[in-house]
């Protein structure tokens, strides 16, 4: 079983950050939501305040983090539960730091990025919120 917390973060326009899974990692060239593992100790909240910071560069706190829904998938050789958040307020201007490419999207348009098969169910969920 792995752990992995993910976030929506809004922009003022309602659209929706992308990150495309750069060369050289498992599913690259995917389209994902920005998060990463939760490490052992942590909360799923601590876990996106962190990793939003590593790859974006930019800073939130938990408390700008709201539960939307989950994610549960069974992938060949693991399990994934990944919890997603909505994030609308965080400081600074999301910026590539590891080699991924970004694109804030509209939410009728998710479908048109190829995702991790994990991802796929969340995006109804997603557009009837916004």
């Amino acid at each position: 079983m792995v752990l992995v917390s993910a976030v929506a973060l809004i922009d003022a326009d309602g659209r929706v950050l992308l990150a495309q899974r750069p060369e050289g990692k498992s599913m690259a060239g995917l389209w994902e939501f920005p998060g990463g593992k939760v490490e052992q100790g942590e909360t799923p909240e601590h876990a996106l305040v962190r990793e939003l910071h590593e790859e974006l560069g930019i800073d939130t706190w938990e408390s700008c983090l709201a539960p939307l829904t989950f994610a549960s998938h069974s992938y060949e050789d693991f399990h994934l539960l990944m919890p997603l958040f909505a994030c609308r307020k965080w400081q600074g201007i999301p910026k590539a730091q590891e080699g991924q490419t970004l694109e804030w999207v509209r939410p009728n348009k998710l479908r048109d990025y190829p995702m991790p098969a994990a991802d796929v169910p969340l995006i109804p969920i997603l557009r009837d919120w916004l």
